[in-house]
């Protein structure tokens, strides 16, 4: 071997990735609900009200939209989030948090965000806690054969929404 080559590993290190792709999902009855994002880490980063601005749009994750599919009809809020794949975004507050289910799921971020191709609004209030969730986490958990809960932790935020299945 020459003195200027350099020799190739096998053990390259590989560079620890900050928003990796996760899902959350549960059967509750017949009804399959499977949520897909990207789940960035807090990074002694103030996240809401900082990284997340209040008061604007964002795409409950990072890089591409997050996702929510169901192959049943929901009932949110007193309104029907019919069987489809969606766009899950947000307009966090420090008081109400606005959660939005929107037609368009396959798009960068909230680049291609349109209010009207929203399919139902509706609205909750963050708990705050002491604790840091470090990285983004949903959970979808079954309460019972016919309804279940959906929740979102980030840093010292969590919220959660709860569903009827149709």
């Amino acid at each position: 071997m020459k003195k200027h080559q350099i020799k190739k590993t096998e053990n390259t290190v590989k560079k620890k990735v900050l928003s990796p792709l996760k899902t959350a999902m549960a059967m509750v009855g017949d009804a399959h609900i499977h949520i897909d994002y990207s789940s960035p880490g807090v990074r002694d980063r103030i996240i809401f009200g900082g990284l997340v601005g209040y008061d604007s749009i964002w795409q409950a994750g990072a890089h591409m939209a997050t996702w929510l599919e169901t192959n049943k009809d929901l009932i949110i809020d007193g309104k029907t989030l019919p069987a489809g794949k969606y766009g899950f975004f947000t307009i966090p507050s420090k008081d109400k948090w606005v959660l939005i289910f929107n037609k368009n799921w396959d798009q960068h971020g909230k680049d291609e965000y349109n209010e009207k191709d929203d399919v139902l609004r509706f609205k909750v209030t963050p708990v705050i806690s002491d604790n840091i969730t470090e990285q983004l986490e949903y959970k979808v958990s079954k309460n019972s054969d016919s309804s279940g809960s959906i929740s979102f932790s980030w840093e010292k935020v969590s919220i959660s929404f709860s569903f009827d299945v149709k």
